[in-house]
């Protein structure tokens, strides 16, 4: 598929990754719109690229709003020919806590939001542009972003556990639907120099993470643009998670 012209939309692209990639796929003249939670990242978006890039506000864990959204972006004429799950929250807590002093056990709720934010988004929006794509008889390819947590990162069931599904239905979605025209794949990170990463991570962490990857640094946002404007453009790749991870494998 051809970049140029094609219509992207990408969740939680207010910022990191997300909006990275939205940008870069504007500048090479894609259409692009963005599905975001937070309304002034929403407006920023708007004004920072001076009306290229459209966004929509929505909390994707909310499968009412999802389809109240998406409705809302094919009544303004926003054709998807790319659709970029790229929504999601990083959280780290043990199985079992032996330090606590209260309830030693991983938090249900926190479970409950990682799993809903990573995971029941991704099959949310991915189901209803499918349906979309089908109903139109256009050829059309989803990109999830997964992570090398995918394999399995202690301190992170659920976290894991979300990026394991992910995956799965990457290669479900593949076989079902690569007759129809649907190609699915899924770009799993490994450590990605970002403010978030920073900000999550001391400067030691991050120096000895560092000395394990066999590249010996962190990656960059241009990577994973790269990797996603390959799956676009590649009509023979599908079910594939590409780890882009400098070596790092879980």
């Amino acid at each position: 598929m051809k970049i140029e012209g094609a219509g992207i939309l990408i969740t939680g692209a207010g910022r990191g990754i997300g909006r990275y990639l939205a940008e870069q796929f504007s500048a090479a003249s894609a259409r692009v719109g963005v599905i975001e939670k937070d309304p002034a990242l929403c407006e920023q978006l708007r004004q920072d690229s001076e009306g290229r890039i459209q966004a929509w506000c929505c909390d994707v864990t909310d499968p009412a709003a999802v389809d109240a959204t998406l409705q809302a972006i094919v009544d303004s004429g926003f054709d998807i020919d790319v659709l970029i799950n790229n929504a999601g929250i990083i959280h780290s807590e043990p199985l079992v806590n032996l330090l606590s002093r209260t309830d030693r056990v991983h938090s249900r709720d926190n479970w409950r939001q990682v799993i809903a934010t990573n995971l029941d988004a991704v099959f949310f929006v991915t189901s209803r542009v499918v349906e979309r794509m089908l109903a139109k008889r256009r050829k059309g390819v989803v990109i999830s972003i997964s992570s090398i947590s995918a394999n399995g990162n202690p301190g992170q069931s659920a976290y894991s556990a979300a990026k394991a599904g992910v995956n799965a239905l990457t290669h479900t979605w593949a076989k079902e639907l690569g007759g129809m025209g649907l190609r699915f794949a899924a770009i799993a990170p490994g450590f990605i120099d970002t403010p978030s990463t920073r900000a999550a991570l001391s400067e030691a962490t991050l120096a000895k993470l560092q000395q394990k990857i066999p590249l010996r640094r962190l990656g960059d946002m241009q990577s994973i643009f790269q990797s996603a404007r390959h799956i676009v453009e590649n009509d023979y790749l599908t079910g594939s998670v590409l780890e882009i991870d400098g070596g790092l494998v879980l």
